[in-house]
């Protein structure tokens, strides 16, 4: 697995401040800014505009005719985005007011491995920083960072929420701009002497910097060692030794870890720890995952002893299992976990998947679980008579209505009950391991 399949969800996070807010002169000081946007390379430029209500294609005579819908009370806030791969998103966002002035320009790249594409990774480093540098003419900037965003929120930065208070230097990253006050508290000369591939002065004394050529290999050893170098540099109180320790233990986090997952529910576990991510503690989560292994499957009978149909009507009850039960289960989930409309065998664990992270199996009342097991029971079933060619056994007691495939009978309902019954139940008790092991047996028996 390669660091950005392992990160598949990180992005490139670029976050401007400025001292000015350029909508106190209405549309045309936000032409400057707009400029700037619009000048920003093809393959990352936006042609949408989200204001209020839906996307709209972007224009600057459209934003002027709809521009009050860009206000919230005193705050303006437009967000321009790229309908095509990659997803590019900018914001500015502005307002005064009593406390003073706030103003914002935010830009993300989805994904980061973009910013890794072999040939581009320079060029592509370049039209971020003349995107800065262009920015920095129109607006007096007070502080910025370009950075991995996943990366950031890792950081031991506790003000790395609300990057426009104030603040001393906890991190340094692959692009920094320092307005006037830090350049002044730090001192012009120390600053421009920091370790840096990058580094210029702006207009309206900021000072733009880079740690590193690109922000592609942030998380290398060179791009550790170089951010610790720096922020040792503005830092002199602080050990070269003890942040580069801390920022490898960062890194760690990016190194992918092998998924040997127990094959009937692999796919649950890695929605999980794909969901959870970098961020969420994913090397952890791997570790753990690796040596889960789910009870063996119990809910099953010999064919032989498996009591015979007690219903009145055979096929009225499969309808029902197959056309009421099933269909109840469809309905329920259907926008949560789509694959259920599809009537794929994929459905199964992604269904186990949402159960269990959504908690079902802990939230549920006692009526909400008498009306999910028929459900999911019957839900299941159908995969097993219609997927691995089994026969129904309907009985008036749901939990021993069972599916005949060779010489075992699966209880279904049984199975259902068993996956909702507590919180981590639909892990351990999940329809796609039932369905795997009779799979695997009626296989050995056909052969």
């Amino acid at each position: 697995m390669s660091p950005d399949e392992w990160c598949n969800d990180d992005s490139f996070h670029l976050q401007l401040f400025s001292s000015m807010n350029p909508m106190g002169r209405g549309f045309e000081g936000l032409e400057k800014v707009l400029e700037v946007i619009e000048s920003l390379d093809p393959e990352v430029r936006p042609d949408k505009m989200w204001l209020m209500g839906p996307r709209l294609n972007y224009s600057r005579n459209e934003l002027r005719r709809r521009l009050h819908e860009a206000y919230i009370v005193d705050t303006f806030s437009l967000m321009l985005v790229r309908s095509q791969q990659p997803e590019a998103m900018v914001e500015f966002t502005s307002r005064t007011n009593e406390a003073g002035v706030f103003c914002c320009i935010t830009m993300d790249l989805q994904r980061f491995s973009f910013l890794r594409e072999p040939g581009q990774a320079e060029r592509r480093a370049a039209y971020l920083v003349s995107f800065v540098r262009a920015m920095a003419s129109c607006l007096p900037l007070t502080f910025g960072v370009g950075h991995s965003a996943t990366d950031l929120g890792l950081g031991t930065d506790p003000t790395v929420r609300d990057l426009s208070m104030p603040r001393p230097i906890y991190e340094t990253f692959w692009l920094n701009v320092y307005g006037p006050a830090t350049v002044q508290a730090i001192g012009r000369q120390h600053l421009l002497s920091t370790p840096s591939t990058l580094m210029e002065e702006l207009p309206h004394g900021a000072v733009l910097w880079l740690t590193r050529p690109t922000p592609a290999d942030f998380s290398s050893e060179e791009a550790r060692l170089a951010q610790a170098r720096s922020l040792v540099h503005l830092r002199p109180e602080l050990s070269l030794d003890s942040a580069l320790a801390t920022l490898r233990r960062r890194s760690l986090e990016f190194v992918p870890v092998p998924m040997e997952f127990d094959p009937d529910v692999a796919d649950i576990l890695r929605m999980e720890a794909d969901h959870q991510g970098v961020l969420g503690g994913k090397r952890t989560l791997v570790e753990r995952f690796n040596r889960y292994h789910p009870p063996a499957v119990s809910e099953w009978l010999p064919a032989s002893q498996a009591p015979e149909p007690d219903v009145d009507n055979i096929k009225a009850a499969i309808d029902t299992y197959e056309g009421l039960y099933a269909e109840q289960l469809v309905a329920l989930f259907h926008t949560d976990v789509p694959q259920v409309m599809e009537g794929v065998l994929e459905a199964l664990p992604h269904l186990d998947w949402h159960l269990w992270h959504a908690n079902w199996g802990r939230r549920l009342s006692h009526e909400q679980r008498e009306t999910l097991v028929p459900a999911l029971g019957a839900f299941l079933g159908r995969f097993l008579v219609g997927g691995l060619g089994g026969r129904w056994v309907p009985r008036k007691k749901l939990e021993e209505a069972a599916v005949v495939i060779g010489d075992r009978a699966w209880l279904p309902f049984l199975r259902a009950r068993h996956a909702l019954q507590n919180q981590e139940a639909p892990l351990d008790y999940s329809c796609s391991q039932l369905f795997r092991t009779a799979q695997r047996i009626a296989r050995a028996h056909s052969h």
